[in-house]
This record gives structure tokens, C-alpha cells and sequence, in this order.
């Protein structure tokens, strides 16, 4: 299998390549649960996101349905290529789950990715996310049970280990001794969970203690500092999360970086305009209750840097009619 995200554009940059995909530019959304849905990822693509994961999926969820399972995985078809994120902590259950989601049914996927850096208590609790680092061969097995069950790439994303007392190069080197395509490397322990600052010298250690491409993730604030990193020749990409929340245009600005071009700059205005096409896509795929009370989150982000921003917010989260939401935001749109 072979698939070319985008025509490739002159630059010494390389593609991201691993299980027959070539991805450029290396630069790629992170999936954040409650924020990279099926509407979140179209607008990243259309401001030049070139690879995409869903929101984490409980295999359980998944296999004995009662969660959004369903919801999360839904996607157009020029969503692609798209990775699956799954969690769980039982190998041959996550395995099913692959096999599951893998059906022609759910549209297709492009990579089965597993979650094991998720440091939230009630996913590491039952030792699935981050906790699958506590158990290492449980999690070796999970790799190779998913790894027999699917025909597309297999990749983890994962962290530097439950805590200090591990070494990462040893963790990196047994996942991808059992299979895995590609590694993402979060800087941080999940001890730590999003406290302190990546520790990028590690996830550069990591890359050469393995043979097979690593991704970079944590910390990344603008397109320079994504692109310069991308650049380095020390990895195989560059994972971008919290930067991309109600910034569309992180990516077009990397691209611009790219072509050796100047960044370009948006206006509020243009910001707002993207923001109010969000939340009109969100109310027609979700409905009128269900996308407004999950855009609140996201338009929280868009207003980001915005003049009277904490007032609009507020605004936002006491209105009930989408109509009421959208006028705000133009009003935002003339600060």
C-alpha cells in the first residue's frame, strides 16, 4: 500500500514515510479528545493539514457499543489519510476492535494508531493509555495482537515512560521490536501529564536508538518553531497539538515557512470567518443543542487574543440560539 498525501513541494525536507504512506510535510495534528473531531480535522485540511488521527476510541466502546464510539469515527471521504486512535488494556480485545474499525463500513482507515501515553487517571487507571508503560510486555503484545489483526500500519503514540525510573530508548526499542510502523513520542512521563516543559533532548535520543521513523510531540507553540524542529534531520516529523486549537491556519503558515516564503499573518476578521464556518458545520452535523454546547470549547480558542475575549466567552456559553452565537462572533470579528 502506497498513498501520497499531497504533491510533494520543493523542499529538503523529507515526507513522513513509514507502512507504505508517505506523508508531506511531516507535520501533523495530534488527536485531542473532545477537540479533533470529523469537522475540526476538515477545516486543518483545508489550511494544508496533511495527516490526521481521530479522538482517542475506547475499544470497549467500540466492540460493546453505549459510547460514542460510532460519532468519533465518522469521517468524509476527503478526510484521508486518517488514523484511528485506540485505547484499551486488554491486547486481544484491542485487536478486535482493529478488526472492527477496519470494516469498509466505517469508510476506512489509513493507520491504526494506539494509545499509550493518555495520562488522564480514568484511562491509566485500568492500565490502558499511559498505564499500558507500567506493564511493558502487555504492551508489546498489544502491538503485535494489532499487528496481526490489520492489513494498514500500526503506530503508538506514547510518552517517555510512567516516570523517570524508565528508559525510553528501551521502551521505543520494544515496541518497535514487536511491530510497531512508526512512534510518536510525547516529552513528557505520564507522571508528569501536561506539567513541566517536553523534553526534546530525550525524544531526539529516542530517534536514534531505533530504526524505525519517530515523531516529535509536545510543546510546539508556533509554525517556526514546528518547521525548524521538522528541519532538524534528527526526526522523522513533528506532531502539533494544543497550537492548532482555534488557530486554523497553523498549517498554511508552515507550508508558507516551507516554500520559503514569509508567514503569513491573519486578521481577527478572517479568524472569526473561519470560526463562525466551524460552528455553522458543527450545528448541521451535530444538531442545534448537541454542536452548540460542543463548539463552546472551540470558539473559546478562536477567541483567543481577541479584544474583550473573556466577556465574548461568556456571552457565548449564556446564549442557547446559534443564530445569538454567530452574531457574537461577527461582533468579535470588527474588535
Amino acid at each position: 500500500m502506497s498513498q501520497q498525501s499531497s504533491n510533494h513541494e520543493p523542499n529538503s525536507l523529507k515526507p513522513l514515510q513509514f507502512g507504505g504512506l508517505s506523508i508531506w510535510p511531516p507535520i501533523i495534528q495530534a488527536p485531542m479528545a473532545g477537540y479533533t473531531g470529523s469537522v475540526f480535522r476538515e477545516i486543518q485540511r483545508e489550511n494544508g493539514c496533511a495527516y490526521c488521527y481521530t479522538e482517542m476510541v475506547s475499544a470497549k466502546g467500540l466492540i460493546f457499543g453505549g459510547d460514542d464510539s460510532e460519532e468519533i469515527l465518522f469521517h468524509t471521504p476527503g478526510d484521508r489519510p486518517l488514523a484511528v486512535q485506540l485505547f484499551g488494556e486488554d491486547p486481544e480485545f484491542v485487536a478486535k476492535a482493529a478488526r472492527k474499525v477496519l470494516d469498509p463500513s466505517y469508510g476506512g482507515f489509513e493507520a491504526i494508531d494506539l494509545n499509550m501515553g493518555c495520562p488522564a487517571r480514568k484511562v491509566t487507571s485500568p492500565g490502558s493509555g499511559g498505564g499500558l508503560l507500567k506493564d511493558l510486555p502487555r504492551a508489546i503484545d498489544m502491538v503485535r495482537a494489532v499487528k496481526e489483526a490489520s492489513g494498514v500500519p500500526v503506530t503508538v503514540k506514547t510518552r517517555l515512560g510512567w516516570d523517570r525510573s524508565q528508559d525510553p530508548c528501551e521502551i521505543a526499542s520494544a515496541l518497535a521490536e514487536a511491530g510497531a510502523d512508526m512512534l510518536v513520542i510525547h516529552g513528557r512521563t505520564v507522571s508528569q501529564g501536561f506539567s513541566g516543559s517536553a523534553d526534546w533532548d530525550s525524544i531526539y535520543r529516542v530517534a536514534e536508538c531505533v530504526s524505525i521513523p519517530v515523531v516529535g510531540n509536545g510543546d510546539i507553540t508556533s509554525a517556526e518553531e514546528a518547521v525548524s524542529k521538522a528541519n532538524s534531520g534528527r526526526l522523522a516529523g513533528v506532531m502539533v497539538g494544543r497550537a492548532i486549537l482555534g488557530n486554523p491556519f497553523f498549517f498554511a503558515q508552515c507550508l508558507d515557512l516551507l516554500r520559503g516564503q514569509e508567514k503569513r499573518e491573519y486578521s481577527t476578521a478572517e479568524k472569526m470567518a473561519v470560526a463562525i464556518d466551524h460552528f455553522r458545520r458543527a450545528i448541521e452535523r451535530r444538531g442545534p443543542r448537541r454542536g452548540l454546547l460542543e463548539m463552546r470549547k472551540q470558539l473559546a480558542f478562536y477567541l483567543r487574543g481577541v479584544k474583550g475575549a473573556s466577556k465574548l466567552r461568556d456571552r457565548i456559553n449564556h446564549e442557547s440560539n446559534p443564530e445569538g452565537v454567530i452574531r457574537i462572533l461577527e461582533e468579535a470579528a470588527q474588535s
